[in-house]
C-alpha cells in the first residue's frame, strides 16, 4: 500500500490558517513585536480587498520593518516594495510588474508576501506567496500593457517560530511610476 502525501493546496492552506490565528491571537494579546504602524493598528492586509489607496496611507514608503527576539537571536526583517516596471512576454505578451521582498537577517518559520499593483491609486492584480524556514521571501503580480500611473504595494506577515507569534508589517508602497 502506498501513503500518499497531501498535496501543497491543501498543506498551504493549513499553514494560512495557523497563520491568521497566530495573527488574530497576537492582535488580542497586544502585538509587542508588530512593526512600526502596525502597533498603531494602521494599514490593511491587502487581501482584504483593498481597492485604493489614500494619501495618507501614500506616506508608508517602503521599507518597513518587523522585529523580534527569539531565543538569545534578535531578528529584523525589512519589506520592499519595488518600482513597478515593464515585462516583455509572459502570460499577458508584456504588461507591467510588481515585485515585494522580504528579507530577515536570521532564518523565521513563514514569511507570508501580499502585493499588488496601484494603477491611478486603484488596485488592478493582487498576488501572495508564502515561505517556510526561510530569510527571504518574494511575491509578483503582473497587469497587461495598459499606459499609465502605477505604485506597487505591500504587506507581510512573519511568524517568528513554529507556533509562535506572527507580526504584521502594514501596506507600504514604492515610488511611482509612469509606465
Amino acid at each position: 500500500m502506498t501513503k500518499g502525501r497531501p498535496s501543497w493546496t491543501l498543506r498551504a492552506c493549513a499553514a494560512l490558517s495557523t497563520v491568521a490565528l497566530s495573527a488574530a491571537l497576537l492582535a488580542v494579546a497586544g502585538p509587542s513585536q508588530a512593526a512600526g504602524s502596525a502597533a498603531k493598528n494602521q494599514g490593511s492586509p491587502l487581501s482584504a480587498g483593498t481597492a485604493t489607496y489614500s494619501a495618507q496611507a501614500t506616506t508608508a514608503r517602503g521599507p518597513l520593518v518587523a522585529t523580534a527576539k527569539v531565543g538569545a537571536l534578535d531578528i529584523t526583517c525589512t519589506l520592499t516594495p519595488s518600482k513597478p516596471f515593464v515585462y516583455y512576454g509572459g502570460p499577458y505578451g508584456g504588461g507591467e510588474e510588481g515585485i515585494a521582498t522580504v528579507r530577515c537577517t536570521q532564518p523565521v518559520y513563514a514569511i507570508q508576501v501580499e502585493v499588488a499593483l496601484f494603477r491611478y491609486s486603484s488596485q488592478v492584480t493582487y498576488n501572495t506567496h508564502t515561505s517556510y524556514s526561510t530569510t527571504t521571501a518574494s511575491a509578483d503580480t503582473e497587469y497587461p500593457r495598459m499606459s499609465g500611473e502605477y505604485r506597487t504595494g505591500a504587506d507581510a506577515y512573519i511568524t517568528w517560530t513554529y507556533g509562535g507569534p506572527t507580526s504584521f508589517i502594514p501596506l507600504t508602497f514604492s515610488e511611482i511610476a509612469y509606465l
